[in-house]
């Protein structure tokens, strides 16, 4: 397992059309957070069946890890709302 220590800068925002890539079995840690450990997935395009499949086994892996450091916490799910009508 990969693990970057993440200094704390402003990020560049990317364009609804650029998508990060991103494996969720890497581990960041940020300077200004200590003791937290964070992973990103490829986020879940529409109509998709991979991306899913690997957040489910990311979560059955974590939810039943014996050490409670190994454990997931909390998941922070994020969509994206576009309304037409604008």
């Amino acid at each position: 397992m990969t693990r970057d220590a993440v200094c704390c800068r402003s990020l560049t925002a990317l364009t609804l059309s650029q998508r990060g890539e991103h494996d969720i079995e890497h581990e960041l840690v940020f300077s200004n957070h200590t003791g937290y450990v964070f992973h990103d997935s490829r986020g879940i395009e529409s109509g998709a069946t991979e991306e899913v499949e690997i957040l489910k086994e990311f979560i059955q892996s974590k939810a039943s890890a014996r050490r409670l450091r190994s454990r997931l916490h909390a998941i922070w799910f994020e969509m994206l709302y576009v309304n037409d009508d604008d």
